[in-house]
């Protein structure tokens, strides 16, 4: 049923991309409309959240969207357990289900695939998709590339693979699937690990299709241009982070007859928009998703996940429109540079060497009983975690600090960097930059 239902999806998709610009918006206003009326009558946050602000039902048809009031990963995390009809689903046991089941293969209750990060907000989100919206992600998927055929090939990934994280979950999703046909073979590579480890498998391996983050893509293609990876994908599949303009040129010198794609994507909605050599910038799915781009940052509208609806969440990435009368597809175009930079923590290593670690990694750990939390670099050495340790957690603080400890105790053994140093200080609240007055998943206090 699942594949049937992906390939239901994929032509259904497919036909969109032929569609005029007004036949878009009016897919993307009918798909909010059905989505705002559901979520009023069945979740119990909607219902009294726009009653508190005099929104009734009837006020729905005809309702703008901006005439709703927005949410963000705060108010979705205070009163998670009111944003689902199954109510078997609570913020404990999602925290208790993560914490048991790292592998990002595994379902909450076998039927909801839980995504978890704390983006660069520093708060922790957990995010649910049932497995057809999860089918749906994984039709629209195939826009990553320009032409998308049955044909079998290797993949290869590279990026954060320990845990319920958005790119690897999607990545080993076709596992045990009839989807797994497309992988003819398939390589995962931890970016948490020296990438030097990886340069005779993937010399062996030799995958066709190359996916991860973009700064890991460009040590790769550092290491190809040194003559120590000898590799040549069809295809470069980039996500997770900004694909700096200096980045997307190195990479295109050194891999010249490769496609590279730069996958948009987030956790509070896999799929986003995409930008390929051939579509000249970026594209937004306006037939997925509804985006409001802003000033400062944007707003989502998740239109096809029903298991946790989200309507008019605040995001922190920021986008410029881009007016453009030769458009490929009937879609908002942007400028492909997105608002999601944090720095990059370098250290020195056991052997003396400077190495880092990936921002992704840290946005994406999790601790159960751990709400927020901030890494702050104090030295080549040395680092600070704060954390905000929840309320309402069944474990003792003690429990929790120890947790956190073997938990970057693990990451700092796979990165050969045993030698640095870190303190655990918990805090009611973290604050923001006072110079800018934003707030840092990373910072530094070095000396």
């Amino acid at each position: 049923m699942s594949f049937v239902r992906t390939v239901y999806f994929y032509n259904n998709l497919r036909k969109n991309l032929s569609k005029s610009r007004e036949e878009i918006l009016n897919i993307r206003k009918t798909k909010f409309n059905k989505l705002v009326k559901y979520a009023y009558e069945n979740i119990p946050f909607y219902k009294a959240y726009y009653t508190s602000f005099g929104i009734k039902k009837k006020d729905l048809e005809s309702i703008n969207i901006t005439d709703l009031p927005t949410i963000n990963k705060g108010i979705l995390m205070d009163n998670f357990d009111k944003f689902f009809i199954d109510k078997r689903i609570t913020k404990i046991q999602v925290e208790k289900f993560l914490s048991d089941n790292p592998d990002p293969t595994s379902l909450l209750f076998n039927r909801y695939y839980v995504i978890h990060s704390s983006g660069t907000s520093g708060k922790v989100g957990f995010y649910l998709y049932s497995r057809k919206e999860w089918d749906f992600i994984k039709a629209i998927s195939t826009r990553i590339f320009s032409n998308f055929t049955i044909t079998r090939k290797k993949y290869a990934f590279l990026g954060a693979i320990d845990g319920h994280y958005a790119a690897i979950s999607l990545f080993l999703s076709p596992l045990h699937q009839v989807e797994q046909y497309f992988y003819k073979d398939y390589l995962v590579m931890d970016i948490n690990r020296p990438l030097q480890n990886y340069v005779n498998v993937l010399n062996e391996f030799k995958p066709q299709i190359l996916t991860g983050y973009p700064n890991g893509i460009k040590i790769l293609a550092e290491l190809q241009k040194k003559g120590t990876l000898n590799i040549y994908p069809q295809n470069i599949v980039t996500g997770g982070e900004i694909l700096q303009k200096d980045t997307k040129i190195f990479i295109k010198e050194v891999w010249d007859k490769a496609e590279l794609t730069n996958s948009y994507a987030t956790s509070e909605s896999l799929a986003m928009g995409v930008a390929r050599d051939d579509l000249d910038g970026m594209y937004i799915y306006d037939d997925a998703i509804w985006l409001e781009i802003q000033e400062s940052g944007s707003i989502l509208t998740n239109l096809y996940n029903y298991t946790l609806p989200l309507i008019r969440y605040q995001l922190s990435d920021s986008f410029r429109t881009l007016s453009d009368k030769n458009t490929i597809w009937p879609f908002t175009k942007v400028d492909e540079i997105i608002g999601r930079s944090e720095i990059t923590p370098i250290f020195i290593n056991e052997d003396g060497e400077k190495d880092f670690i990936h921002p992704i990694v840290i946005a994406e750990i999790f601790v159960e009983g751990v709400t927020a939390f901030q890494f702050v670099q104090t030295s080549d050495v040395s680092f600070t975690f704060k954390i905000v340790i929840s309320k309402e957690s069944k474990l003792s603080e003690t429990q929790i600090i120890n947790n956190v400890r073997t938990k970057l105790s693990n990451l700092l053994q796979k990165k050969n960097m045993k030698n640095v140093s870190f303190e655990i200080e918990v805090v009611s609240e973290l604050k923001p930059d006072p110079k800018t007055g934003k707030f840092r998943l990373i910072t530094t206090n070095k000396q």
